[in-house]
């Protein structure tokens, strides 16, 4: 075959696959959207590796306030006939409140990360078929490999890695 019609043949199997060329560059920018999403999820895991070192030290403050805790329930008993404990109670009080608050604030600011995770989960599902994809298009091009004359113009087919490669 002269190198005229192994242009044309090259050029015919090279048409079957522009459809591909817009797979191909989504793909790309998918993985240049994954870097900033990967360095803010780092950013967002270092926070809550602070956070969770928080909520330690505010589980030992908690135990430590249980008996606190009984303590305020019979001083509200001691207040309702006592007067002067009125104003001890009401400050514990508002300092049970004042936990409770911001705890709740806490949660609430918590949220979009267990939402940016539950995102992320949905997204991987969505590609679940790209390994099975990829190992189908491997296993078709093994199909396409050629006898003795494979490689003659120096055009050999690239080992593909699947992703259990990397």
């Amino acid at each position: 075959m002269d190198q005229n019609s192994q242009y044309q043949l090259a050029q015919a199997v090279a048409k079957v696959f522009d459809q591909t060329k817009g797979f191909q560059e989504r793909f790309g920018e998918l993985i240049q959207s994954f870097d900033q999403i990967e360095k803010l999820g780092q950013s967002a895991a270092g926070t809550l590796g602070s956070l969770k070192s928080f909520e330690h030290q505010l589980g030992q403050l908690a135990r430590s306030f249980e008996p606190m805790r009984a303590f305020q329930v019979q001083l509200a008993q001691l207040a309702q006939s006592f007067e002067p404990m009125k104003g001890l109670q009401q400050q514990l009080s508002q300092l049970s409140e004042a936990f409770q608050l911001h705890l709740g604030q806490l949660v609430r600011a918590i949220e979009p990360a267990k939402e940016f995770q539950l995102q992320i989960l949905r997204l991987a599902r969505m590609f679940d078929s790209a390994t099975e994809l990829q190992d189908s298009f491997a296993q078709l091009m093994e199909t396409f490999k050629g006898g003795p004359l494979s490689g003659r113009n120096g055009v050999d087919a690239a080992p593909v890695q699947t992703a259990a490669q990397h």
